[in-house]
């Protein structure tokens, strides 16, 4: 008896006591629940001596750890687990064969190697890559976060509100609270954000967004604003703004003239499948702790073209617009404070001089009563 593997004279794997399909099994539940990708390795034919019957299966996770049984032969392990790592990679199936001599069993959909391992025998295994349905977490209750959670209905994904005041009726599941290690805690590993929540706590699901290694975290604000949401997420994380500012899209979606929510939500999810298409090619890491240069620059070119083509559209955003495109546009006033628009009819509002002006959200209403003249004796800051 030689190698890693033992065998009979008869060729028949002895008893073992490895992991059974019941703890397989438990392990994908588990995986899936939290949302984590994963490879299940499935042996299809074996031809002994090897320890190992079809039916025997293993999962690989994303770190490249292999829970359960294919067998004893180390090799047959290393390969197993790095075509599951490269099937997890590309989001392709595998199916491979492991053999004394490759040539053998290699045949059309099949690629073969070499069984190194003294023991002998074949081994064929499927090996399927598991990404389980991602989430998008969508923060707030403002007419955009409202579109979005209704259209992205049509998409492969899992929606999650969060929103302290009860979250959308749209969405799959509903967080309410804006703490961002509870959000975190909530959701499952690298969801897909986008942070509507017309400055009520756009920070907080900033930070949540990055903590949670989000692939993709879109916000939708103002240039104006979106540098103090920056500040505040920076602050919270303790690091610098300019890294969080790295990790986010902003303003969030595609140049297509969106000027209603439910059209900025449309240009947002063209966005979001984009993202969800590159993060389904491998694990991707939070650009605060990234250290590619290039891949940051990479990021930052295309934060700045969505930014050229959408801030108009942004702007109209956080005016709170009614979120129905088929009524007509009602005429915007300029907040004086930031220069956003301003839906008359929903909008924070203050009587001064005789005059009515009209803000994006509550802190630029506090902003300009606390002092009025320094907003009125200057020009609004350009969105």
């Amino acid at each position: 008896m030689t190698g890693n593997d033992s065998h009979t004279s008869s060729g028949d794997p002895p008893h073992r006591a490895e992991p059974s399909d019941g703890d397989v099994a438990a392990l994908e539940a588990e995986l899936t629940e939290r949302g984590e990708a994963y490879a299940r390795v499935t042996i299809v034919r074996r031809e002994p001596p090897v320890s190992a019957n079809v039916g025997d299966r293993a999962v690989v996770t994303a770190d490249g750890e292999l829970h359960g049984w294919i067998g004893g032969a180390a090799c047959a392990q290393t390969t197993a687990t790095s075509e599951s790592m490269a099937a997890l990679d590309d989001g392709e199936p595998r199916f491979v064969g492991i053999a004394p001599d490759p040539e053998e069993i290699e045949r059309p959909g099949l690629e073969a190697f070499p069984m190194h391992c003294h023991s002998e025998g074949v081994l064929e295994l499927f090996i399927e890559p598991v990404n389980p349905t991602p989430e998008l977490v969508i923060v707030g209750d403002s007419p955009v976060a409202r579109s979005l959670s209704r259209l992205a209905q049509e998409l492969a994904v899992d929606v999650v509100s969060v929103d302290p005041d009860g979250g959308d009726e749209n969405a799959d599941r509903v967080v309410e609270t804006t703490d961002p290690d509870a959000i975190v805690e909530a959701v499952g590993s690298a969801p897909l954000v986008v942070v509507a929540s017309m400055g009520k706590y756009d920070a907080r699901g900033v930070a949540a967004g990055i903590k949670a290694g989000a692939p993709y975290v879109g916000l939708v604000a103002s240039d104006t604003r979106s540098g103090e949401v920056f500040e505040r997420a920076a602050t919270i994380l303790d690091v610098d703004p300019g890294d969080v500012a790295d990790a986010v899209t902003n303003p969030a979606g595609v140049d297509i003239a969106a000027y209603t929510p439910a059209e900025i939500a449309v240009s947002i999810l063209a966005e979001v499948v984009d993202a969800r298409s590159d993060a389904g090619a491998g694990p991707v890491e939070s650009a605060v702790s990234a250290t590619d240069d290039d891949a940051a620059a990479d990021e930052n070119a295309a934060a700045e073209d969505a930014a050229d083509g959408t801030a108009a559209a942004t702007a109209d955003v956080d005016a709170n617009a009614d979120a129905n495109a088929d009524d007509e546009p009602t005429e915007l006033a300029t907040d004086p404070v930031c220069g956003m628009t301003a839906d008359p009819e929903t909008a924070p509002s203050v009587e001064h001089a005789g005059e009515t002006y009209y803000f994006c959200c509550e802190g630029c209403e506090e902003s300009f009563s606390a002092d009025p003249a320094s907003y009125l004796d200057a020009p609004a800051e350009s969105v």
